[in-house]
């Protein structure tokens, strides 16, 4: 299990990035666990202040500490990153480099055209200095951010999420690659998944050679903030493999990421939850 820190650039409420962030941890492999850093609570950095500090910035350089990678999504502000991201750099930078050795993903948004070229590339100066490893490709600019969501917040354009997947699957390559791995078989074992899954519209899902669906959890957003799994089906060539509990998992995935309940209506999905009471609190 691997652990990322995640770092939304707009402190907006509603903000694209926010919901960015919420889409690219629903296509985590379930081996990832992201927990969102409040960036906008850190007092501004101020030398004088170290080495003592502040309890806000030692509770954020603690987080750090337990983190493996770092997923960042940004708007653009005056072709730079915003305040409140570059104040929790330079908190995280002192009194030593808490930042130092992560790797991270880089995603840049915006209204427009440019899709935070400004911002992207501003972050990636830092990341030098911070000796932060980035995700070299692929590079993510995402522009008109104000079309791209349906009334629940998700992504509408299955090429978007399939472009966000692959910088995701090239994430969680790199973040492997550079951990310390016990031995290659340890790292062939824990970085990957049973089956590649794709986001569908109210579904993750696998095809085979001949692009049939053989592995598949669908789900509807039909009762306010829920998510219903209506069933989950694995083709019995592929059974016995831990796919359906990886099915069920990138399910509760996206709900953790939208903040949602689970309505399991399916058997499978029912007796996984009475199975693993350790996510009973998501269950409504």
């Amino acid at each position: 299990m691997k652990k990322i820190g995640v770092f939304v650039g707009s402190l907006r409420k509603g903000s694209y990035s926010k919901k960015i962030a919420k889409a690219l941890v629903s296509l985590l492999p379930s081996n990832i666990e992201a927990e969102f850093l409040d960036t906008g609570v850190l007092p501004l950095f101020n030398d004088d202040l170290d080495p003592n500090g502040v309890p806000e910035w030692n509770h954020f350089r603690r987080q750090l500490d337990s983190l493996d990678g770092l997923l960042i999504v940004t708007p653009e502000y005056n072709r730079s990153i915003p305040g409140a991201l570059k104040n929790a750099m330079d908190i995280g930078s002192r009194p030593t480099n808490h930042f130092g050795g992560r790797v991270a993903l880089v995603v840049s948004d915006s209204i427009g055209n440019a899709g935070g070229y400004g911002a992207n590339h501003h972050l990636r100066q830092t990341f030098t200095t911070l000796n932060i490893i980035p995700v070299q490709r692929p590079e993510v600019y995402l522009a008109h951010t104000d079309t791209m969501f349906d009334e629940h917040d998700m992504i509408k354009n299955e090429g978007t999420i399939g472009f966000l997947q692959s910088a995701i699957d090239a994430f969680t390559q790199l973040l492997y690659v550079t951990s310390l791995s016990k031995s290659v078989g340890e790292f062939l074992t824990d970085s990957t998944d049973p089956l590649s899954l794709t986001l569908g519209d109210g579904h993750y899902y696998h095809k085979n050679d001949a692009g049939d669906i053989v592995a598949e959890i669908k789900f509807n957003f039909d009762t306010p903030g829920a998510m219903t799994i209506t069933s989950t089906t694995v083709e019995p060539e592929l059974q016995g493999k831990g796919i359906a509990k990886q099915l069920v998992l990138k399910a509760i995935a996206m709900a953790k990421a939208y903040d949602l309940k689970i309505i399991p209506e399916c058997s499978y999905a029912k007796s996984f939850f009475e199975t693993h009471k350790n996510y009973g609190a998501l269950v409504r």
